[in-house]
């Protein structure tokens, strides 16, 4: 550590507890920016301090819980991370993280750095540390005005992979992922199969998603569209040229059987040659996935089948993915949406729920993303035979009340209020003795949303 580093650390420190006591925010970017301006290297000097090596996760969908599950997994085994679990997975985040984590001195005691990292991000971290391994989740659109289309996403991810050869774990079923970076090491995990699916299906039949949600895919090597026998949600799924014989590759970590439900999931999970059943206590099919993303970056690092398979069973949620609270007595679940995909596989989980109420809350602020026209594209009609009354907020109330309008959704079961306090009161009014509301928010309306709960007593996780 350079002299400057721990003056950098402690003006970190310092700024954190001041953003703290006096309640404006959880400290979890401007203490990383303040300490990079004191020391530019502080991110490369604290990192490299780490025992074992630094892990990467990052895709479009699921990077929050694929880490807080392998968070969950990596501490089962008895190990001691630096973990961004707030979420702030922007180059000034990740510092403040480990910034929070060292000591005044700027001495740091892990054995990982378990970083969710953004996928622009990505390349900007490689530069700076050097990788032990990255996950990559999945590839969906996804702020459009930020990003652009999915092969800017995609070249980002891939040079922040080659620029340390990193080794790579991909998800086989996803064709936009599974042929990222041949030129590095790569282990893939996928499902096989969905319990008691008789039946083959084509992504225009797949179990509660619509073709909409599914992102074009082309083979690496030839350029023709890839098509499928088995479709999971979106693109996802067992894949195949419709030209040469390149296929999904197969996967060493992969799911079986598996039997989704509206609060969890079961399926029997392979690592390598070894086989045992699983249990994660999240609803969809995406959190399956998200699972095994966990369990193949745990399995490469030598983690045995049996601390996986205990670290998924007891994962704690993170602040606002599938997270389960109770207000005033009454049972809430709530999951953040920010893309068709994401947005479709938590449609799909509440369509699962008869006993779901509802409450949709949608912003366009910068950190939203400007563009909602996502909204027409999430498979929000799975919504129109829901009999009960919903509320819409946010500063989109009405857009999203045309959207479930034209999803099929009665007018008079839409009830709209801008005001997102206002619309949780009326919300959770509705809520009938053994139902559930489910708050489906973007990014700045759970931020608004956790104010909210803290003024009244209620604190969210990692909050």
């Amino acid at each position: 550590m350079d002299p400057s580093d721990t003056v950098a650390v402690v003006a970190g420190k310092l700024s954190a507890r001041a953003i703290r006591l006096l309640g404006a925010g959880l400290g979890s970017n401007l203490p990383g920016k303040l300490a990079r301006r004191f020391a530019p290297h502080v991110l490369t000097n604290l990192s490299q301090q780490a025992k074992s090596g630094i892990i990467a996760v990052t895709g479009t969908n699921g990077k929050s819980t694929t880490s807080g599950l392998l968070s969950s997994i990596l501490r089962a085994a008895g190990l001691e991370l630096v973990h961004n679990k707030q979420g702030a997975n922007l180059v000034a985040g990740i510092t403040a993280s480990l910034v929070e984590s060292a000591s005044w001195s700027g001495k740091l005691t892990a054995d990982y750095c378990l970083f969710e990292t953004d996928e622009a991000a990505l390349p900007l971290i490689a530069k700076e540390v050097k990788l032990t391994q990255v996950v990559v989740t999945n590839l969906f659109r996804d702020q459009l005005d930020r990003f652009g289309e999915l092969d800017t996403t995609a070249k980002l991810i891939s040079k922040g992979i080659i620029e340390n050869k990193t080794l790579a774990i991909l998800n086989a079923d996803d064709p936009n992922v599974s042929q990222l970076v041949p030129e590095c090491p790569r282990i893939f995990f996928g499902v096989e199969s969905i319990k008691g699916q008789a039946v083959q299906k084509t992504a225009a039949t797949a179990d509660g998603m619509g073709v909409q949600s599914m992102e074009l895919s082309y083979c690496a090597q030839c350029g023709a569209e890839t098509t499928y026998t088995l479709v999971f949600y979106g693109q996802l799924g067992h894949w195949s040229c419709t030209k040469c014989e390149y296929m999904r590759p197969v996967p060493r970590i992969k799911a079986s059987d598996v039997e989704v439900g509206p609060t969890g999931s079961t399926f029997i999970l392979s690592i390598y040659e070894r086989t045992a059943d699983a249990v994660v206590p999240l609803p969809g099919m995406f959190n399956v996935y998200n699972a095994l993303a966990a369990a193949a970056s745990a399995a490469s690092l030598g983690v045995t089948i049996e601390t996986i398979r205990q670290g998924l069973k007891n994962y704690q949620t993170l602040f606002g993915r599938s997270e389960r609270i109770l207000i005033a007595g009454k049972s809430v679940l709530i999951q953040l949406i920010k893309n068709p995909a994401g947005a479709s596989q938590a449609i799909s989980a509440v369509a699962a729920d008869p006993n779901a109420r509802i409450l949709i809350s949608i912003n366009d602020n910068l950190a939203d993303g400007r563009d909602i026209s996502w909204l027409w594209d999430a498979d929000f009609e799975l919504l129109a035979g829901h009999a009960k009354k919903m509320v819409v907020s946010g500063q989109r109330a009405e857009d999203m009340a045309v959207r479930m309008k034209y999803a099929g959704v009665s007018r008079e079961n839409i009830l709209t209020e801008p005001k997102l306090d206002k619309a949780l009161d009326q919300a959770l009014g509705l809520v009938q003795p053994g139902e559930t509301l489910w708050i489906m928010p973007t990014y700045t309306c759970l931020l608004e949303m956790q104010k909210i709960l803290k003024g009244r007593g209620y604190t969210l996780a990692g909050t």
